[in-house]
């Protein structure tokens, strides 16, 4: 399939008995499809159109899909697209992706025209999710060095990388003239950059891997490599994960939950000051994403996790529904049942997370599943 090309595609509505929402699967049975990380920005801004990843043709590759025409086009082409990092520009301009953990991209959502913004040096591996400025005028990222990269396609070599404890740099990236500033480095497993928005010198990342082996998983760190700090203090057997900062750059905001227990709690910290507050108790879910101004939040719900060590204790009932949680009025309700796997599928141990998200009118939320037998993306409207 060439670049450019338009795939027609029928999407299937469905209304919810119990909730009263209803579902469209917009991606057909027939293909894989997922969409991008959670608080990668996936809609344009006039929620019209829709970044995916699907493998029409061959490969999965991503694909601009129209939520009025119920089309899409080919963006891009070729093995080795990062399908869940990928991101809109704040311009709605381009899409920026990395490809075959080695070169950043941007693709001009008109004429589908490549251009290589940077390269990772020799003897590196780009690695992971990374995340633009408010600007989108340069991204935070992480790199391993290749001698101690491995792929990470099971649940047993995510532990194990941890234990192997490689040598990691967190970077920042110009996107215009592709210099790369070293922000720091460390033989400790790195994940998770994230650009505060509306604040290029807050930077946070995390300490990855088996979640009750990290004692600090969040940190923050000033653009110039000084003032780190921890995010938060966990406290013993207390698991943290999924850390995101609510797109208006007020708080940050995870998931923290302990053994012997199905509740989990959402928490967040004040982005400035680090001042803690448990925003809600909540069912089992495992990611979870605000809208702007963080008082609506959406959540997957989970079963047992398979990023622990010592899955004793842990052990829970499958929750497969998604969660509106209103923090105006201190509201938790199901908003459809996602019923996923959660599966690893061909080695991608991310493809059948839900990683639930908000359309920009708040309206709706976006997820993938594959309730069906193969994964695919979902709107399910509040």
């Amino acid at each position: 399939m060439s670049l450019g090309t338009t795939t027609s595609l029928a999407f299937k509505r469905t209304t919810d008995e119990k909730t009263g929402s209803i579902v469209t699967q917009l991606t057909p049975d027939s293909s894989v499809c997922n969409r991008n990380y959670f608080y990668q920005k996936c809609f344009t801004e006039d929620g019209n159109k829709l970044l995916i990843s699907a493998n029409f043709d061959t490969e999965r590759n991503y694909h601009l899909l129209d939520l009025h025409n119920e089309t899409a086009i080919h963006l891009t082409e070729g093995k080795g697209d990062n399908v869940f990092g990928g991101f809109l520009t704040t311009q709605d301009d381009a899409l920026i992706f990395v490809k075959n953990n080695k070169q950043l991209i941007r693709v001009d959502l008109k004429n589908q025209e490549h251009s290589v913004l940077y390269e990772v040096a020799k003897g590196w591996v780009g690695y992971g999710t990374w995340v633009p400025n408010s600007a989108c005028t340069k991204v935070v990222a992480i790199e391993i060095k290749d001698t101690d990269y491995m792929e990470l396609n099971s649940w047993q070599k995510f532990a194990q990388f941890y234990h192997q404890k490689p040598l990691c740099r967190l970077i920042s990236i110009d996107l215009k003239t592709g210099q790369r500033t070293t922000i720091f480095e460390e033989n400790i497993w790195l994940g998770h950059p994230l650009y505060r928005p509306n604040d290029d010198n807050t930077i946070a990342f995390c300490h990855e891997g088996p979640h009750d082996l990290v004692e600090t998983r969040m940190w923050m760190i000033d653009e110039n490599g000084d003032n780190m700090r921890k995010v938060y203090e966990q406290s013993e057997e207390e698991s943290c994960t999924h850390e995101f900062f609510v797109p208006d750059g007020s708080k940050m905001m995870f998931v923290s939950y302990r053994p012997n227990t199905n509740k989990r709690q959402l928490c967040s910290v004040d982005a400035q000051t680090l001042a803690f507050k448990v925003e809600a108790e909540m069912p089992a879910c495992s990611h979870l994403m605000s809208n702007y101004d963080g008082t609506l939040v959406v959540g997957d719900g989970s079963g047992t996790p398979v990023d622990v060590a010592d899955n004793t204790g842990h052990g829970i009932e499958n929750d497969p529904n998604l969660y509106l949680i209103n923090l105006s009025d201190a509201s938790i309700r199901p908003i459809t049942e996602h019923n996923t796997s959660w599966k690893v599928l061909n080695g991608d141990r991310q493809i059948n997370h839900p990683h639930p998200s908000f359309t920009p009118d708040d309206k709706s939320v976006l997820y993938s599943s594959d309730v069906n037998g193969t994964p695919a993306i979902y709107l399910a409207t509040l």
